[in-house]
Protein backbone atom coordinates (compact mmCIF):
# COMPACT_ATOMS: atom_id res chain seq x y z
CA UNK A 1 0.00 0.00 0.00
CA UNK A 2 1.16 3.57 -1.05
CA UNK A 3 2.04 5.37 1.68
CA UNK A 4 1.37 8.90 2.22
CA UNK A 5 3.88 12.16 3.03
CA UNK A 6 2.19 14.77 4.93
CA UNK A 7 3.85 18.03 4.82
CA UNK A 8 2.99 20.26 7.13
CA UNK A 9 3.55 24.56 6.47
CA UNK A 10 1.78 26.05 9.70
CA UNK A 11 5.78 27.62 10.03
CA UNK A 12 5.21 29.51 6.51
CA UNK A 13 1.78 29.65 5.24
CA UNK A 14 0.36 29.61 9.14
CA UNK A 15 2.22 32.63 9.71
CA UNK A 16 0.81 34.08 7.27
CA UNK A 17 -2.63 34.15 8.73
CA UNK A 18 -3.43 38.17 9.26
CA UNK A 19 -2.27 39.30 13.03
CA UNK A 20 -0.32 36.37 13.44
CA UNK A 21 3.94 35.87 13.95
CA UNK A 22 5.81 33.22 15.65
CA UNK A 23 8.60 34.11 17.68
CA UNK A 24 11.91 32.21 16.74
CA UNK A 25 11.47 30.34 19.95
CA UNK A 26 7.95 29.07 19.18
CA UNK A 27 8.95 28.30 16.11
CA UNK A 28 11.67 25.62 17.00
CA UNK A 29 8.67 24.10 19.54
CA UNK A 30 6.20 23.85 16.91
CA UNK A 31 8.71 22.16 14.65
CA UNK A 32 9.78 19.66 17.50
CA UNK A 33 6.17 18.71 18.36
CA UNK A 34 5.12 18.48 14.48
CA UNK A 35 8.32 15.59 14.33
CA UNK A 36 7.64 14.44 17.39
CA UNK A 37 3.93 13.54 16.03
CA UNK A 38 5.53 11.87 12.57
CA UNK A 39 5.05 14.32 10.02
CA UNK A 40 7.59 14.16 7.37
CA UNK A 41 8.14 17.13 5.27
CA UNK A 42 8.41 20.88 7.20
CA UNK A 43 7.83 23.99 5.08
CA UNK A 44 9.49 26.41 8.08
CA UNK A 45 9.61 29.48 5.77
CA UNK A 46 10.90 31.98 3.07
CA UNK A 47 14.06 33.32 3.45
CA UNK A 48 13.69 35.66 1.61
CA UNK A 49 11.59 37.43 4.53
CA UNK A 50 14.19 38.66 6.79
CA UNK A 51 17.71 38.28 7.95
CA UNK A 52 15.85 36.92 11.35
CA UNK A 53 13.86 34.36 8.99
CA UNK A 54 16.92 33.04 7.79
CA UNK A 55 18.57 32.69 11.07
CA UNK A 56 15.55 31.04 12.34
CA UNK A 57 15.27 28.62 9.35
CA UNK A 58 19.22 27.43 10.17
CA UNK A 59 18.16 26.93 14.15
CA UNK A 60 15.57 24.40 12.76
CA UNK A 61 17.25 22.68 10.47
CA UNK A 62 20.05 22.68 13.39
CA UNK A 63 17.41 20.80 15.44
CA UNK A 64 18.25 17.60 13.17
CA UNK A 65 14.89 16.29 13.26
CA UNK A 66 13.90 13.64 11.50
CA UNK A 67 11.58 15.78 9.35
CA UNK A 68 12.88 16.96 5.98
CA UNK A 69 13.37 20.75 6.22
CA UNK A 70 11.76 22.82 3.51
CA UNK A 71 11.48 26.53 2.09
CA UNK A 72 9.91 28.21 -0.08
CA UNK A 73 10.82 30.65 -2.81
CA UNK A 74 10.09 32.36 -5.54
CA UNK A 75 11.50 31.96 -9.19
CA UNK A 76 14.37 34.00 -8.37
CA UNK A 77 17.99 33.05 -8.35
CA UNK A 78 19.01 34.45 -5.07
CA UNK A 79 16.17 32.78 -3.15
CA UNK A 80 17.56 29.30 -4.38
CA UNK A 81 20.59 30.61 -2.85
CA UNK A 82 19.52 31.97 0.40
CA UNK A 83 17.55 28.56 0.86
CA UNK A 84 20.60 26.22 0.28
CA UNK A 85 22.59 28.77 2.60
CA UNK A 86 20.10 28.42 5.05
CA UNK A 87 21.01 24.59 5.00
CA UNK A 88 17.44 23.31 4.12
CA UNK A 89 17.32 19.88 2.26
CA UNK A 90 14.06 21.10 0.23
CA UNK A 91 12.68 24.07 -1.76
CA UNK A 92 9.28 25.01 -3.04
CA UNK A 93 9.21 26.92 -5.95
CA UNK A 94 6.47 28.54 -6.41
CA UNK A 95 5.48 28.70 -9.71
CA UNK A 96 2.43 30.99 -10.95
CA UNK A 97 0.35 29.20 -13.42
CA UNK A 98 -2.87 30.61 -14.00
CA UNK A 99 -3.43 33.24 -16.84
CA UNK A 100 -4.35 35.71 -14.24
CA UNK A 101 -1.32 35.50 -12.63
CA UNK A 102 0.86 35.23 -15.29
CA UNK A 103 -0.35 38.09 -16.99
CA UNK A 104 -1.23 40.41 -14.23
CA UNK A 105 0.98 39.24 -11.18
CA UNK A 106 4.13 38.47 -13.38
CA UNK A 107 3.50 40.13 -16.60
CA UNK A 108 4.90 36.98 -18.55
CA UNK A 109 3.40 34.89 -21.25
CA UNK A 110 3.50 30.88 -20.48
CA UNK A 111 6.77 30.40 -22.56
CA UNK A 112 8.72 32.48 -20.63
CA UNK A 113 7.12 31.33 -17.23
CA UNK A 114 8.64 27.50 -18.63
CA UNK A 115 11.85 29.11 -19.54
CA UNK A 116 12.16 30.37 -16.10
CA UNK A 117 11.15 27.64 -13.98
CA UNK A 118 13.47 25.43 -16.08
CA UNK A 119 16.33 27.62 -15.48
CA UNK A 120 15.25 27.51 -11.65
CA UNK A 121 14.78 23.97 -10.83
CA UNK A 122 18.35 22.65 -13.01
CA UNK A 123 19.64 25.62 -11.04
CA UNK A 124 18.04 24.46 -7.52
CA UNK A 125 19.15 21.00 -8.10
CA UNK A 126 22.63 22.09 -8.73
CA UNK A 127 22.63 23.35 -5.33
CA UNK A 128 21.85 19.99 -3.87
CA UNK A 129 18.24 20.76 -3.17
CA UNK A 130 15.12 18.49 -3.52
CA UNK A 131 12.76 20.66 -5.85
CA UNK A 132 9.15 20.45 -5.27
CA UNK A 133 7.19 22.70 -8.19
CA UNK A 134 4.34 24.60 -6.52
CA UNK A 135 2.09 25.11 -9.19
CA UNK A 136 0.32 28.50 -7.54
CA UNK A 137 -3.47 29.11 -8.78
CA UNK A 138 -3.64 25.61 -10.27
CA UNK A 139 -7.34 25.56 -10.18
CA UNK A 140 -7.73 28.38 -12.48
CA UNK A 141 -4.96 27.39 -14.69
CA UNK A 142 -4.92 26.19 -18.63
CA UNK A 143 -4.59 21.90 -17.77
CA UNK A 144 -3.08 21.44 -20.70
CA UNK A 145 0.04 24.09 -19.81
CA UNK A 146 -0.11 22.83 -16.32
CA UNK A 147 0.23 19.09 -17.42
CA UNK A 148 3.00 19.94 -19.89
CA UNK A 149 4.50 22.45 -17.16
CA UNK A 150 4.40 19.70 -14.83
CA UNK A 151 5.67 17.12 -17.03
CA UNK A 152 8.59 18.96 -17.76
CA UNK A 153 9.85 19.67 -14.56
CA UNK A 154 10.04 16.13 -13.56
CA UNK A 155 12.35 15.69 -16.67
CA UNK A 156 14.24 18.71 -15.21
CA UNK A 157 14.58 17.23 -11.75
CA UNK A 158 11.79 18.48 -9.55
CA UNK A 159 10.52 15.34 -7.56
CA UNK A 160 7.31 16.61 -6.68
CA UNK A 161 4.39 18.94 -8.12
CA UNK A 162 2.25 20.72 -5.97
CA UNK A 163 -1.40 21.42 -7.05
CA UNK A 164 -2.20 24.63 -5.17
CA UNK A 165 -6.14 25.90 -4.85
CA UNK A 166 -4.94 29.11 -4.31
CA UNK A 167 -8.25 31.39 -3.83
CA UNK A 168 -9.86 28.11 -2.46
CA UNK A 169 -12.16 28.01 -5.55
CA UNK A 170 -12.15 24.20 -6.42
CA UNK A 171 -14.37 21.48 -5.46
CA UNK A 172 -14.24 17.77 -5.22
CA UNK A 173 -15.23 16.29 -8.73
CA UNK A 174 -13.13 19.33 -10.41
CA UNK A 175 -9.92 18.33 -8.00
CA UNK A 176 -10.21 14.73 -9.44
CA UNK A 177 -10.25 15.30 -12.98
CA UNK A 178 -7.20 17.32 -12.47
CA UNK A 179 -5.35 15.27 -10.30
CA UNK A 180 -6.14 12.28 -12.56
CA UNK A 181 -4.95 14.26 -15.86
CA UNK A 182 -1.74 15.02 -14.20
CA UNK A 183 -1.01 11.82 -12.86
CA UNK A 184 -1.72 10.32 -16.49
CA UNK A 185 0.93 13.10 -17.42
CA UNK A 186 3.55 13.29 -15.65
CA UNK A 187 6.69 10.65 -15.33
CA UNK A 188 5.79 8.10 -12.79
CA UNK A 189 8.50 8.39 -10.52
CA UNK A 190 7.40 11.95 -9.73
CA UNK A 191 4.92 12.79 -7.07
CA UNK A 192 1.87 14.81 -7.40
CA UNK A 193 0.89 16.95 -4.20
CA UNK A 194 -2.02 19.28 -3.15
CA UNK A 195 -2.44 22.44 -1.35
CA UNK A 196 -5.93 23.82 -1.22
CA UNK A 197 -7.42 26.68 0.84
CA UNK A 198 -10.32 26.58 2.89
CA UNK A 199 -12.40 29.86 1.36
CA UNK A 200 -15.63 27.43 0.51
CA UNK A 201 -15.17 25.08 3.33
CA UNK A 202 -13.63 22.33 0.95
CA UNK A 203 -9.57 22.29 1.83
CA UNK A 204 -10.13 19.36 3.34
CA UNK A 205 -12.55 17.44 1.12
CA UNK A 206 -10.41 18.52 -1.87
CA UNK A 207 -7.09 17.43 -0.06
CA UNK A 208 -8.91 13.79 0.25
CA UNK A 209 -10.29 13.43 -2.75
CA UNK A 210 -6.80 14.37 -4.33
CA UNK A 211 -5.12 11.80 -2.46
CA UNK A 212 -7.73 9.06 -3.45
CA UNK A 213 -6.89 10.47 -7.44
CA UNK A 214 -3.66 9.51 -7.12
CA UNK A 215 -2.04 12.30 -4.98
CA UNK A 216 0.40 11.27 -2.51
CA UNK A 217 1.54 15.15 -0.15
CA UNK A 218 -1.00 16.47 0.83
CA UNK A 219 0.10 20.09 2.27
CA UNK A 220 -1.51 21.00 5.76
CA UNK A 221 -1.30 23.23 8.61
CA UNK A 222 -1.84 23.08 12.41
CA UNK A 223 -5.73 23.97 13.00
CA UNK A 224 -6.08 25.43 9.45
CA UNK A 225 -4.39 28.66 9.72
CA UNK A 226 -2.92 30.43 6.98
CA UNK A 227 -4.58 33.11 4.47
CA UNK A 228 -7.65 34.34 4.51
CA UNK A 229 -9.80 31.69 5.72
CA UNK A 230 -7.06 29.28 5.95
CA UNK A 231 -5.79 25.58 5.00
CA UNK A 232 -6.80 21.79 5.25
CA UNK A 233 -5.64 21.15 9.13
CA UNK A 234 -3.77 18.25 9.91
CA UNK A 235 -5.82 16.82 12.43
CA UNK A 236 -9.07 16.71 9.65
CA UNK A 237 -6.83 14.98 7.06
CA UNK A 238 -4.70 12.65 9.52
CA UNK A 239 -8.19 11.41 10.70
CA UNK A 240 -10.13 11.24 7.23
CA UNK A 241 -7.04 9.31 5.59
CA UNK A 242 -7.49 6.93 8.35
CA UNK A 243 -11.13 6.73 8.03
CA UNK A 244 -11.78 7.02 4.35
CA UNK A 245 -8.19 6.18 2.48
CA UNK A 246 -6.52 4.12 4.68
CA UNK A 247 -3.42 4.41 4.01
CA UNK A 248 -0.45 4.85 6.31
CA UNK A 249 0.53 8.52 6.72
CA UNK A 250 3.07 8.14 9.70
CA UNK A 251 1.23 11.28 12.08
CA UNK A 252 0.68 9.98 15.40
CA UNK A 253 -3.39 11.20 15.84
CA UNK A 254 -3.30 10.98 19.97
CA UNK A 255 -0.08 14.55 19.56
CA UNK A 256 -3.07 16.31 17.33
CA UNK A 257 -4.80 17.86 19.95
CA UNK A 258 -1.95 18.27 22.28
CA UNK A 259 -0.31 20.31 19.24
CA UNK A 260 -3.16 22.11 18.44
CA UNK A 261 -3.31 23.88 21.83
CA UNK A 262 0.18 24.57 21.39
CA UNK A 263 -0.33 26.62 18.07
CA UNK A 264 -3.40 28.21 19.66
CA UNK A 265 -1.35 29.87 22.11
CA UNK A 266 1.71 30.93 19.91
CA UNK A 267 -0.83 32.04 17.22
CA UNK A 268 -3.47 34.11 19.17
CA UNK A 269 -6.25 32.19 16.78
CA UNK A 270 -7.97 30.06 19.04
CA UNK A 271 -10.58 27.50 18.36
CA UNK A 272 -14.68 28.05 18.29
CA UNK A 273 -15.78 24.97 20.57
CA UNK A 274 -17.28 23.16 17.56
CA UNK A 275 -14.28 22.42 15.88
CA UNK A 276 -13.83 18.76 14.58
CA UNK A 277 -11.65 16.75 16.50
CA UNK A 278 -9.88 18.97 18.41
CA UNK A 279 -12.33 21.52 19.28
CA UNK A 280 -13.40 21.45 23.22
CA UNK A 281 -17.44 20.44 21.93
CA UNK A 282 -16.21 17.81 20.00
CA UNK A 283 -16.40 14.94 22.22
CA UNK A 284 -19.09 16.55 24.88
CA UNK A 285 -23.04 15.98 25.07
CA UNK A 286 -25.52 17.94 26.41
CA UNK A 287 -28.84 16.76 24.91
CA UNK A 288 -31.07 14.57 26.89
CA UNK A 289 -32.11 11.49 23.64
CA UNK A 290 -27.79 12.08 22.66
CA UNK A 291 -26.56 11.26 25.95
CA UNK A 292 -29.26 8.38 26.70
CA UNK A 293 -28.18 6.49 23.48
CA UNK A 294 -24.61 6.83 24.59
CA UNK A 295 -24.70 5.52 27.70
CA UNK A 296 -26.98 2.53 26.55
CA UNK A 297 -23.84 2.26 23.42
CA UNK A 298 -21.68 4.98 22.87
CA UNK A 299 -21.28 4.05 19.00
CA UNK A 300 -25.11 5.17 18.82
CA UNK A 301 -23.58 9.38 18.56
CA UNK A 302 -20.34 8.42 18.43
CA UNK A 303 -18.33 8.40 14.83
CA UNK A 304 -14.60 9.18 16.24
CA UNK A 305 -13.53 7.31 19.60
CA UNK A 306 -12.00 9.93 21.54
CA UNK A 307 -9.48 7.78 22.42
CA UNK A 308 -7.95 7.88 18.89
CA UNK A 309 -6.98 11.31 19.37
CA UNK A 310 -6.49 11.08 23.38
CA UNK A 311 -9.60 12.94 24.22
CA UNK A 312 -12.32 11.78 26.21
CA UNK A 313 -16.53 11.89 26.47
CA UNK A 314 -17.73 14.05 28.95
CA UNK A 315 -21.45 15.09 29.54
CA UNK A 316 -22.59 18.74 30.35
CA UNK A 317 -25.30 19.81 32.26
CA UNK A 318 -27.60 22.62 30.66
CA UNK A 319 -30.76 23.48 29.50
CA UNK A 320 -31.70 19.95 27.25
CA UNK A 321 -30.30 17.77 29.86
CA UNK A 322 -32.39 14.80 30.61
CA UNK A 323 -32.52 12.38 33.75
CA UNK A 324 -30.51 9.85 32.59
CA UNK A 325 -27.83 12.49 32.91
CA UNK A 326 -28.37 12.89 35.88
CA UNK A 327 -28.74 9.60 37.13
CA UNK A 328 -25.58 9.08 35.40
CA UNK A 329 -23.31 11.76 36.98
CA UNK A 330 -25.07 10.59 40.60
CA UNK A 331 -23.83 7.31 40.47
CA UNK A 332 -20.29 8.56 39.16
CA UNK A 333 -20.36 10.49 42.35
CA UNK A 334 -21.98 7.58 44.55
CA UNK A 335 -25.69 8.77 45.13
CA UNK A 336 -28.68 7.27 44.18
CA UNK A 337 -31.88 9.36 43.68
CA UNK A 338 -35.62 8.33 43.38
CA UNK A 339 -37.55 9.27 40.14
CA UNK A 340 -39.17 12.50 41.70
CA UNK A 341 -35.72 13.66 43.22
CA UNK A 342 -34.03 13.26 39.59
CA UNK A 343 -36.60 15.35 38.08
CA UNK A 344 -36.45 18.05 40.91
CA UNK A 345 -32.59 18.40 40.51
CA UNK A 346 -33.03 18.26 36.72
CA UNK A 347 -35.63 21.43 37.23
CA UNK A 348 -33.16 23.34 39.14
CA UNK A 349 -29.88 22.57 36.74
CA UNK A 350 -32.14 24.22 34.17
CA UNK A 351 -33.62 26.84 35.68
CA UNK A 352 -29.56 27.77 37.23
CA UNK A 353 -28.55 27.38 33.42
CA UNK A 354 -31.40 30.09 31.82
CA UNK A 355 -31.20 32.21 35.06
CA UNK A 356 -27.75 32.96 34.30
CA UNK A 357 -28.54 34.34 31.39
CA UNK A 358 -26.20 36.02 28.70
CA UNK A 359 -23.89 38.57 30.45
CA UNK A 360 -20.91 36.96 30.13
CA UNK A 361 -21.24 36.06 27.21
CA UNK A 362 -22.13 39.48 25.86
CA UNK A 363 -18.96 40.54 27.82
CA UNK A 364 -16.73 38.08 26.39
CA UNK A 365 -18.14 39.30 22.57
CA UNK A 366 -17.33 42.94 23.16
CA UNK A 367 -13.53 41.33 24.92
CA UNK A 368 -13.07 39.65 21.25
CA UNK A 369 -13.92 42.37 19.25
CA UNK A 370 -11.07 44.11 21.26
CA UNK A 371 -8.77 41.17 21.42
CA UNK A 372 -8.90 40.87 17.43
CA UNK A 373 -8.60 44.39 16.86
CA UNK A 374 -5.47 44.76 19.09
CA UNK A 375 -3.11 41.71 18.31
CA UNK A 376 -4.67 40.33 14.88
CA UNK A 377 -4.54 43.93 13.52
CA UNK A 378 -2.28 46.88 13.37
CA UNK A 379 -3.56 50.09 15.01
CA UNK A 380 -4.35 52.64 12.09
CA UNK A 381 -3.28 55.37 15.34
CA UNK A 382 -0.08 53.91 15.82
CA UNK A 383 0.37 53.38 12.10
CA UNK A 384 0.25 56.91 12.19
CA UNK A 385 2.39 57.56 14.56
CA UNK A 386 4.92 55.96 13.00
CA UNK A 387 4.33 57.81 9.79
CA UNK A 388 4.70 61.23 11.38
CA UNK A 389 7.82 60.60 13.75
CA UNK A 390 9.54 58.82 10.03
CA UNK A 391 8.07 61.60 8.19
CA UNK A 392 8.93 64.71 10.45
CA UNK A 393 12.01 62.89 11.22
CA UNK A 394 13.30 63.28 7.34
CA UNK A 395 12.31 66.81 7.01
Amino acid sequence: MDSISILDGTLREGEQTPGVFFTKEEKIGIARELDRAGVQILDVGMPSVSKEERDTIKAIVGEDLSASIGVSARLRREEVEQARGCGAGEIFLICPVSPIHLKSKLGMTGDEVTRLTRDMIIYAVRMGLRVNLVAEDASRACLPFLCELCRKAGEWGAKRAFICDTVGIMEPDGMERMVKKLRESVPCGMELGVHCHNDLGLATANTLTALKAGASCPSVTVNGIGERAGNAPLHEVALGIDKFIRRPHGIDTKRVYDLSRLVERCSGIFLPPHTPIVGKNSFRHESGIHVDGILKDKEIYTGIDPAEVNRKSAFVLGKHTGTGTIRHLLKELGYEAHYVQLQEILRKVKERKIREGKKDIIRMAVELEKYYERCLGFSEAVFMEIVQEVLSGDG
